[in-house]
């Protein structure tokens, strides 16, 4: 039953259209899911824009991180290297706490206005998410995720690509 829950992720969630793209150190990323080496903590993907595209990256890390540790690298936005290799972030920086409930649909609480966030920012938060909880083999059966900040709740929002 787990393998058909993974496989059904993968497959949602790769007809994002989102291809994988090569990062620093010519490690590949993937499509929201389980990401290489996860079972050792070892790499998160995140998602950023390149070229105009939602584009996921795969960052080496170096133990284990929930889905609130991952949200903060993505609202750090891109490394040096990351920047240097062309990609950028629609997403304000914001300190704070990020907040995750469970409850159908998850909903993600940002230290943030989320209001006149742009459809690419809100897509970097939720294909994050998809993936960040893929990799700790939590899945979202509702295929929606909804974002709240400071200003506003947002209507529950699925991963696209564009």
């Amino acid at each position: 039953m787990k393998k058909v829950l993974v496989l059904a992720v993968l497959l949602l969630v790769s007809a994002c259209g989102v291809k994988p793209t090569s990062v620093v150190g010519g490690r590949a990323a993937g499509a929201p899911g389980r990401p290489e080496g996860s079972a050792r903590g070892a790499e998160v993907i995140l998602y950023f824009v390149l070229d105009g595209r939602l584009t996921p990256v795969t960052r080496p890390i170096t133990s284990s991180v929930g889905v609130n540790t991952t949200l903060s690298l993505l609202l750090n936005g891109p490394s040096y290297a990351e920047a240097a290799d062309g990609y950028t972030t629609m997403l304000p920086p914001a300190g704070g706490e990020i907040g995750l409930a469970p409850d159908p649909p998850p909903t993600i609480t940002l230290p943030l206005p989320v209001g006149q966030l742009t459809p690419i920012a809100i897509n970097q938060l939720v294909c994050t998410t998809f993936a960040a909880l893929a990799a700790q083999n939590r899945y979202i059966i509702e295929n929606t995720i909804t974002i709240a900040g400071t200003d506003t709740k947002l209507p529950s929002q699925t991963c696209q690509a564009f």
